[in-house]
């Protein structure tokens, strides 16, 4: 709008500059009118044309906006079969080794007192008879609470003397359950 005041302005100037008669005043009305509707249709073919690629420029972000939503949906169900997938895979794994677990438990938990004192027989004899290394109490006719007890307290440290350290890496190996089948099993001998 100022655009247009201006060159009105100045054209209006310009025609009355040479000669100010009155027939003169006119013809310069006229051309003023003449070439301010000109410069106002310019003005509007301008404006139209800015609508027009205001128009098109939406349009194109518009189409750039669904285009960039549909690669983010994509990238997240990819994302979520993924994880999908991994979880699966985890689960089954966990499965596998659970299992392995409970047999390596179920076999270990079989074994018979006897075949565990296998390891404690050359310290304490065939029958529990000797003092291992010389050092400890004969267990024969030990109870199996008491046995039990001794075995537990080597495992967690607090019992034992002179063989602390050696029975407690012996009954950390052991199980519960293994502890109260060898903790039987001697208390017969």
């Amino acid at each position: 709008m100022k655009i247009v005041l201006s060159a009105v302005l100045a054209l209006f100037l310009l025609g009355c500059g040479e000669d100010k008669a009155a027939t003169n005043t006119v013809d310069t009305q006229s051309v003023v009118a003449e070439k301010t509707e000109l410069v106002t249709s310019k003005v509007d073919e301008a404006t139209k044309a800015a609508e027009v690629v205001v128009q098109e420029a939406t349009k194109e972000v518009q189409a750039a906006t669904v285009e960039t939503k549909n690669v983010v949906e994509e990238i997240q169900k990819t994302a979520d079969e993924t994880t999908k997938e991994a979880v699966a895979k985890v689960k089954e794994s966990a499965v596998e080794v659970s299992t392995k677990v409970e047999e390596t438990v179920a076999s270990a938990t079989n074994v018979s007192g006897a075949d565990l004192y296998k390891a404690c027989a050359s310290c304490h004899g065939q029958k529990g008879e000797k003092p291992a290394l010389g050092k400890s109490q004969i267990i024969t006719a030990w109870s199996a609470a008491k046995v039990s007890a001794a075995l537990h307290g080597y495992k967690d440290g607090t019992y034992g003397g002179a063989m602390k350290s050696v029975m407690k890496g012996q009954a950390s190996k052991l199980s519960d359950a293994q502890i109260q089948t060898l903790s039987e099993y001697i208390s017969t001998l």
